[in-house]
């Protein structure tokens, strides 16, 4: 870039040689010339380019720099963070951290249930095994007035909360993580707490988890699966309803038998037939329960 001469003249003098070949960098003499000289026209490097910035943009010192997107600002600063989302009805990305279960086309038809039912307002919801937090924060979103969520991989845990703050939605989410020795539905769930909505994108195939990561796919038995059932009608509060996403032909066919053996009303809210699903699908089918009027 050029420097404007004319802006310091008495500076620019400076460089005059006395002499046709004189150099007056080469005396003793000139070299803390020299040193005032250069930082001079570093300071004048800083005031052009200060000048030339656009209005409104903010300096290293202030308030994060509006050019760059914000997710990319949090990434530097946030540990853990391995990729930011963008997931419809959100205000703003979300961030995934690692080791945490992160498919959406899990629970497509769960996150538009919750944004059409009018009765997500002003409800308390539960939701069992949480990852992310981003059905929690859906709930939230349309208006749930709190949520609890719980997780049995403590990087989901610090996932949610991360996420609750930066939607700004932390005093209304309530984060826990579930001890590895009792993964049972309702761990951390005091016995008095009820729920007008539990929730739940489980783990679907039964299987053994080596490690805490594949907690999120793995039911073992599907022993998870049935205390969320068993602890339906004791959990949800009048007219409560609890919504089951699942993508495992088997899995959906046992949450039916133990429905049935606990007199609980299933629906399965979903267009397709189980008989036409291979056993594993995407996107999973919602399933809801419900406690039989008078039967309490």
């Amino acid at each position: 870039m050029e420097i404007d001469r004319t802006a310091c003249p008495s500076l620019f003098a400076s460089f005059r040689p006395i002499g046709p070949h004189a150099d007056p960098f080469a005396s003793r003499h000139g070299r803390p010339l020299m040193v005032v000289c250069v930082l001079a026209i570093l300071l004048l490097i800083g005031c052009e380019q200060r000048s030339s910035q656009p209005a409104g943009a903010k300096g290293v010192s202030g308030s994060a720099d509006e050019s760059i997107p914000l997710a990319a600002q949090e990434s530097k600063t946030q540990p853990g963070i391995v990729r930011w989302v963008k997931v419809d009805g959100l205000p703003r990305e979300i961030a995934i951290m690692d080791s945490v279960f992160w498919e959406p086309d899990d629970t497509i038809s769960l996150r538009e249930r919750i944004r059409t039912t009018p009765e997500i307002k002003g409800a308390t919801v539960l939701e069992i095994g949480t990852g992310s937090g981003l059905v929690s924060l859906c709930c939230l979103q349309s208006g749930a007035a709190t949520a609890v969520a719980t997780d049995l991989n403590p990087s989901a845990v610090a996932n949610a909360r991360e996420n609750a703050k930066l939607l700004g939605l932390g005093d209304r989410l309530n984060v826990r993580e579930v001890p590895r020795r009792d993964p049972a539905a309702w761990t951390v769930i005091a016995p008095d707490e009820t729920f007008d909505f539990i929730i739940s994108n489980p783990p679907w195939e039964n299987q053994k988890p080596v490690n805490v990561e594949q907690f999120a796919l793995y039911d073992p038995d599907f022993r998870l699966l049935d205390s969320l059932v068993q602890g339906a009608r004791k959990k949800l509060r009048p007219n409560g309803r609890m919504w089951l996403a699942y993508g495992c032909v088997t899995a959906i066919c046992r949450i039916q038998e133990v429905a049935a053996k606990e007199e609980l009303e299933c629906r399965l809210l979903d267009d397709r037939s189980l008989d036409t699903l291979p056993e594993v699908f995407l996107p999973g089918m919602l399933i809801e329960i419900t406690v039989p009027a008078g039967t309490k």
